[in-house]
């Protein structure tokens, strides 16, 4: 029988001025910066990740990432994101094609504007399973050269689903 998660979360213990400067505290320390009008569209409960591009891998993530996730630092720091998670093929080239566009063409804060959709844990054993709600993406400039280098995200994952026993 599997695990479904019928419940709102009230982020209660979000602390959304503290997540707001921990982000900010992590572009300084890696000599980034994006548009400051970003911060203003984080909202409690936001997942909030940096990404260097086109790599796509992960430099930072908030503690509601961390809370949210079954994977340890060490998975996130060296497995790419494509095997650590699932989304169908159609999400997955939207949420690719957006990126992509942003690093190109944009140099503020924009919506992802890509629909709500499922994300898959790959490698947990019972498959965890969120519904990912897309807000927020900005580019991420070096402070020296104001090269584009990366990306910020703001998004919500509710936990909606996962077997209740492990699957092969």
């Amino acid at each position: 029988m599997p695990i479904v998660n019928e419940q709102t979360p009230t982020y209660d213990d979000y602390d959304l001025p503290k997540e707001v400067e921990l982000l900010k505290a992590a572009l300084d320390e890696r000599e980034l910066e994006v548009d400051p009008a970003f911060f203003g569209h984080v909202e409690k409960g936001d997942i909030l990740e940096i990404y260097r591009f086109p790599e796509i891998k992960q430099i930072y993530c908030n503690s509601e990432f961390k809370k949210q996730s079954s994977y340890s630092d060490e998975q996130l720091k060296n497995m790419p994101f494509t095997q650590l998670y699932w989304r169908s093929d159609e999400n997955h080239l939207a949420l690719i094609k957006r990126t992509s566009y942003v690093m190109e063409n944009e140099t503020g804060a924009v919506p992802w504007n890509l629909p709500v959709h499922e994300l898959v844990e790959s490698l947990h054993p019972r498959k965890r399973t969120f519904e990912m709600k897309m807000r927020w993406i900005a580019p991420c400039f070096r402070k020296k050269t104001h090269e584009k280098v990366g990306f910020v995200t703001a998004h919500l994952a509710l936990h909606i689903f996962e077997w209740d026993e492990d699957i092969d």
